[in-house]
C-alpha cells in the first residue's frame, strides 16, 4: 500500500483520482492526435528521398560533392 507524506481523507483522494484521470485523458488525447496526424500524413516519397541521399553520399564519399558535374550536350 502506498504511504503518503500528508495522509488524505477519502474525499480528497477522490478529487485527486478525478484530476489524475482528467490529466491523463487530456495529455493522452494530444499524444493520440499527434500519432494519428503522423500516420495519416505519412508520405513514402520522403522515405525514398532519404534513402536516395544516403546512397548518393556512399557513392560520392566524404570528400566529394553531392552535386552532379557539368553535363555536356
Amino acid at each position: 500500500m502506498q504511504k503518503f507524506f500528508d495522509p488524505l481523507n477519502a474525499n480528497d483522494r477522490r478529487i485527486v483520482r478525478k484530476w489524475r484521470l482528467a490529466t491523463l485523458g487530456f495529455y493522452g488525447s494530444i499524444l493520440f492526435g499527434m500519432i494519428l496526424y503522423a500516420a495519416l500524413r505519412w508520405n513514402p516519397d520522403v522515405n525514398y528521398a532519404l534513402a536516395d541521399s544516403a546512397a548518393r553520399a556512399k557513392i560520392v564519399g566524404a570528400s566529394g560533392s553531392s552535386r552532379p558535374g557539368p553535363v555536356s550536350p
